[in-house]
């Protein structure tokens, strides 16, 4: 029960207990009075009656006796009346029967009036010639005691009804700081730190709301410190201060978790841009023109990877740059190429200048017949493409390919719609795990099968179908299937629990989607309830307001919402209090040999403190060795996904 109502509650039973107290006392004092009055009344008129019937009483006139005697009796007010002589003898007797009109029978019942009896004795000179005796007939005072009754509960009843409104409407006033304070406490839990303006002048509630105001600044404040070095260190320790790109020392983590990603095949391919004569350029133009024009390519660069999913460019020397493109085809390196000398050329023209830089792109695979591929041995086939482009001109572009296993546009769109249709697209599950090794929920991964049989990389097949548009297509395709296999689970078999579901954040955007799966949660509840969506922080960041409708859409259906890959840009702590997510899940790159690094392991327990301040659980993927588990366990992270507790298995 809330405050309000247990005040209202007090004041209404003891305001009803002091009415009721009060009214009794008032009712039992008019009872009183009036018997007192019917006593003395009765007494008057038998003395009077008596004075009055002395000399008719002397002569023994009965007649007229009588005729006095019916004017006094006849006005209702006594029950009885008895005229006898000294020896007993009755002289004159009345009896009033008439019942008592307009008073309820439980009044007269629950309030008894005592009928008082008066004697005078009727002395004629000095001899006692008879005896009148008169009780009183309680009628009227019964009447008059049940008006009064009623008149006094009516403007009792109102004077109750308008005080205790009074009360109400006081009680708000005063209790409406508190409402506010609870939605302030509330705004807090759901990551938002808001002032209450409204300060009351009751010195205890004021204190109170001062107190949280304070409160709510000093943790938004800590948070937003927190937010703040966590920042300064992830750049001093993984970006260029000059450029915002990443530097050597994260592009390596980058490409190595993109080469040993089991889920990727670890393939894509990698750029390496060298600029042409930065020190010339420097003594023309100044060493600040020149550090102008290493800007201007981070800005291109950049740009170029914003147009491919997942794509990262860092600038790993003082004139060198890279991009990493995973599970980037032919056509997608070919595309690249293309806008990459595009770019060069127009900033040549810009700047009046020949030649700014050349560039030698080479493909990558994990699962090539040439065995594991190493950063370095990438890096090495990249600077012999950018070798050949340095003797062919200016800006040029050289892309080394190593295969032609690359498929076409139309190849793809034909796979990924025939693989739906003939339910080709097989889904397996990889546990999410708690410290303690229970099952949070299980991550929804697919394996696609081509028309030979052969195994296709899942990534590369999610890849071409967001850069096809087929994205929306494929993730209803698998929410059905998940949907169903969360349904055949509710009778709660041991594989049954929540499912991850890994969604295109492109798919936000697309309103024919959005209305479908509002209805499909809709239709199917309970399965919604156990549904985890994963969307990239990349895509996430593409759309703040459609993510926020997402999140609040899945939160409606008792499901939650992980943003996979944290720590690829570098505002993701700026969303993290913006959107309500319930799990973050960290980029693999981070993970990958942490034990070896401590900056990576003071970076990520910043991450877990401010997580757990905005009340986000943070998890750990890509988990494959004891001393990375050891690590992870030690700075708090809540939940870990690897290979390191098991392989994938089929869903059941």
């Amino acid at each position: 029960m809330t405050l309000f109502r247990q005040l209202i509650t007090l004041i209404f039973v003891t305001s009803v207990l002091i009415f009721s107290g009060v009214f009794w006392a008032s009712v039992e004092n008019t009872r009183s009075f009036l018997i007192l009055q019917l006593a003395t009344q009765t007494q008057s008129a038998a003395d009077s009656l008596g004075l009055s019937l002395v000399p008719y009483m002397k002569s023994k006139d009965i007649a007229t006796m009588d005729t006095m005697v019916n004017a006094v009796f006849d006005s209702g007010y006594y029950k009885s009346l008895k005229l006898e002589s000294m020896a007993g003898k009755k002289l004159i007797e009345r009896q009033n029967t008439s019942r008592i009109e307009g008073v309820p029978a439980w009044f007269i019942n629950n309030l008894r009036l005592e009928t008082p009896v008066a004697e005078s004795v009727i002395t004629t000179g000095w001899n006692q010639a008879g005896r009148l005796t008169m009780a009183a007939h309680p009628g009227y005072a019964y009447k008059k005691m049940w008006d009064l009754t009623m008149t006094m509960l009516r403007w009792s009843l109102l004077a109750f009804g308008l005080s205790l409104i009074a009360v109400l409407m006081i009680l708000k006033a005063l209790l409406r700081p508190l409402g506010e304070v609870e939605q302030q406490a509330m705004a807090i839990t759901e990551r938002e730190f808001p002032i209450v303006e409204n300060i009351p002048r009751t010195r205890e509630l004021k204190r109170v709301v001062l107190a949280m105001n304070k409160m709510s600044a000093k943790v938004e404040g800590f948070i937003g410190t927190l937010s703040e070095r966590a920042e300064q260190l992830r750049r001093q320790a993984h970006y260029d201060e000059l450029t915002g790109l990443i530097n050597r020392r994260g592009f390596d983590a980058r490409l190595g978790h993109v080469i040993r990603d089991k889920e990727t095949a670890g393939s894509g391919a990698v750029a390496v841009i060298r600029m042409k004569n930065l020190a010339g350029y420097n003594q023309q133009f100044g060493h600040q023109a020149g550090s102008a024009l290493l800007v201007e390519i981070g800005r291109l660069l950049t740009r170029l990877a914003d147009s491919f999913q997942d794509a990262t460019p860092a600038r790993i020397t003082g004139t060198d740059f890279a991009v990493i493109l995973p599970l980037a085809d032919a056509d997608m390196v070919a595309e690249f190429e293309a806008s990459l000398r595009a770019g060069l050329n127009a900033l040549a023209t810009t700047l009046t200048v020949d030649d700014i830089a050349h560039a030698g792109i080479t493909h990558f695979s994990h699962a090539s017949s040439s065995g594991q591929t190493e950063p370095g041995e990438i890096l090495a086939d990249a600077d012999a493409a950018l070798s050949q482009a340095e003797h062919q001109g200016a800006n040029a572009c050289v892309m080394l390919t190593s295969n032609s296993e690359a498929r076409g546009n139309e190849a793809w769109k034909t796979l990924i719609a025939q693989a739906m249709a003939d339910h080709r697209i097989h889904l397996l599950a990889q546990a999410v795990l708690n410290q303690q090794g229970g099952q949070i929920y299980r991550e929804v991964l697919i394996r696609i099968q081509d028309d030979s049989g052969e195994q296709v990389s899942p990534a590369s097949f999610t890849s071409m179908a967001e850069r096809l548009d087929m994205h929306a297509e494929l993730d209803r395709h698998v929410i059905e299937h998940i949907t169903t296999a969360l349904e055949s689970n509710a009778s709660g078999e041991p594989d049954a629990g929540k499912l991850g579901i890994n969604i295109s954040a492109r798919s936000l955007d697309n309103t024919d989607f959005m209305d479908w799966l509002t209805t499909q949660l809709g239709s199917h509840r309970e399965a919604a309830s156990q549904m985890c969506f994963e969307i990239t922080e990349y895509g996430l960041l593409q759309s703040l307001d459609a993510a926020e409708s997402f999140i609040d859409l899945v939160h409606d259906y008792g499901g939650a919402v992980v943003m996979e890959h944290f720590g690829t840009r570098m505002s993701s702590f700026q969303t993290l209090r913006r959107l309500k997510l319930d799990y973050i899940k960290l980029d693999g790159s981070y993970v990958r040999n942490i034990a070896e690094h401590d900056d990576n392991r003071f970076f990520l327990q910043t991450v877990v403190d401010i997580a757990h301040g905005l009340d986000v659980q943070v998890i750990a993927e890509r988990v494959e060795t004891e001393e990375e588990l050891k690590s992870l366990e030690k700075i708090g992270i809540n939940a870990l996904q690897g290979y390191l507790f098991g392989e994938p298995k089929p869903l059941t």
